[in-house]
């Protein structure tokens, strides 16, 4: 019983928060009603407004989250930072292997379309590379950074 009040209570409690960011926001109810249902355990959500997305940042787990969502209510990207040693395997060795001595740093997780990739920013000597990562360790080069 003692549970489930206090469940009842968190629900409400985060329904409240979120009624709230979406009057300073102008977001749409039924994608506050998505993110509410997709990501229950959100905490600190702050939405912001721009063009055809809304964009919620918030935490997940203790970690910082960003969610983009369409007109439609629909979830079209989320992006989280990462670790270097929560990169997949196969993603460091080929990091290492094509970027011998780079440090690796702003590393983010991309879900996308049912695709997850990694954006890394390597930094090399006098050359700076924005580079995307699959899961297998393929790596593409996003931009050169001056």
């Amino acid at each position: 019983m003692k549970k489930t009040l206090l469940t009842l209570f968190a629900f409400l409690m985060f329904g409240i928060s979120v009624m709230i960011a979406s009057e300073k926001t102008n977001v749409d109810p039924k994608i506050l009603s998505v993110f509410q249902k997709e990501f229950s355990f959100a905490k600190n959500a702050k939405w912001e407004v721009k063009a055809n997305l809304a964009q919620v940042n918030f935490l997940l787990n203790d970690q910082a989250v960003t969610a983009w969502y369409n007109s439609d209510g629909e979830l079209v990207t989320t992006a989280r930072n990462i670790l270097y040693n929560q990169l997949p395997i196969s993603v460091t060795r080929a990091l290492e292997k094509e970027y011998a001595g780079a440090d690796f740093i702003g590393i983010t997780e991309v879900s996308r379309n049912n695709e997850t990739y990694y954006q890394v920013r390597a930094d090399e000597k006098n050359k700076k590379f924005l580079l995307k990562a699959s899961p297998s360790g393929n790596i593409i080069v996003l931009k050169k950074i001056k």
